[in-house]
């Protein structure tokens, strides 16, 4: 009877925890779902589940960055970007241009974020693939976000989202300069703020809107 007792009082513990925003965060949180590591000139995808992938390294290529969130990886290597969909169980890669130079980078479970000197890269998890996007003459870099579905990255000119779910980088043209203050950015939104205007990018949809 006891043991009874004690399986009802834990279910209504557990119930009443349910019920708390902390704890039901904890219970929707990604855990991690893939690793990567390196053997004898090999890099190797692991899932929690079936399916092990492998790229090879090239004669003279170095990894400078491995990193792994949720179902996605990350390798960056002297000669090419590498993402490692956990949901495909694939790597994808992208060859770096001669001369191209990474100066910053993120990771969540559901994208990859890259900036580097002469275009922008995200890789989309779930769909496997990446893109990129070209800096114009004179374009210059400023505050990069990121959040679970969505970045955004700001330039002198303008601001370019990136969605792990729809096309990929979304462009427009700033009307006047923005500071961090101007910005909003949640796991799926995007706000921008220019003035009296409000422009908003979800991670649904592969467009920028204005509030009305």
């Amino acid at each position: 009877m006891a043991l009874s007792i004690g399986r009802i009082g834990a279910c209504v513990f557990f119930s009443v925890l349910c019920h708390t925003p902390l704890f039901c965060l904890a219970q929707n949180l990604i855990t991690d779902q893939v690793s990567i590591t390196v053997e004898r000139d090999q890099i190797f995808g692991i899932t929690s589940g079936e399916g092990i992938a492998r790229q090879f390294l090239a004669s003279g290529e170095e990894i400078v960055v491995l990193e792994t969130r949720g179902v996605t990886g990350y390798v960056q290597t002297t000669k090419r970007l590498l993402g490692f969909s956990g949901q495909m169980r694939r790597w994808v890669e992208l060859p770096l241009a001669s001369g191209e130079q990474i100066v910053q980078w993120a990771v969540t479970p559901w994208l990859v974020l890259v900036i580097g000197k002469r275009q922008g890269y995200g890789f989309q998890s779930d769909l496997g693939r990446w893109k990129k996007e070209s800096w114009g003459a004179g374009e210059m870099v400023g505050d990069v976000r990121v959040k679970s579905y969505v970045g955004l990255v700001t330039t002198n000119r303008r601001a370019m989202a990136f969605s792990a779910i729809t096309g990929g980088f979304f462009s427009r043209d700033l009307l006047q300069p923005i500071g961090t203050q101007d910005v909003q950015i949640n796991d799926h939104i995007v706000l921008l703020h220019e003035g009296v205007r409000t422009f908003v990018f979800r991670s649904g949809l592969a467009i920028w809107a204005e509030l009305p």
